[in-house]
């Protein structure tokens, strides 16, 4: 797998999107993805990090290394999901009318 700053920009625009079609039922994301952003928004959230973030530089490093490595294990499950978008949006839409003749 071959992860580039890119991918991680494009794993997190898509996660929102999945995130999104969770909301309004339109996907069924899979736990494990979502307890793995569960942890992920608590630890980056949390007060309580491995380097607090008052220490310059170093205490925002941990909390991006950890966002980065949630994409990391989630990915596959972000590529499912750009695919059957993919696959929704090239589905054609065929009118009754056309059927029934």
């Amino acid at each position: 797998m071959n992860i580039t700053p890119v991918t991680i920009l494009t794993d997190i625009r898509t996660f929102f999107t999945m995130a999104r079609a969770v909301v309004k039922g339109r996907y069924k994301m899979p736990w494990k993805t979502f307890v793995w952003v569960l942890v992920c928004m608590a630890y980056f959230l949390s007060p309580i990090d491995l380097l607090p973030d008052i220490v310059p530089l170093l205490g925002f490093a941990d909390d991006g290394a950890f966002i980065i490595y949630v994409l990391l294990l989630v990915h596959q499950d972000l590529e499912k999901f750009r695919r059957d978008q993919a696959d929704v949006i090239e589905a054609e839409i065929i009118d009754e009318k056309e059927l029934k003749k």
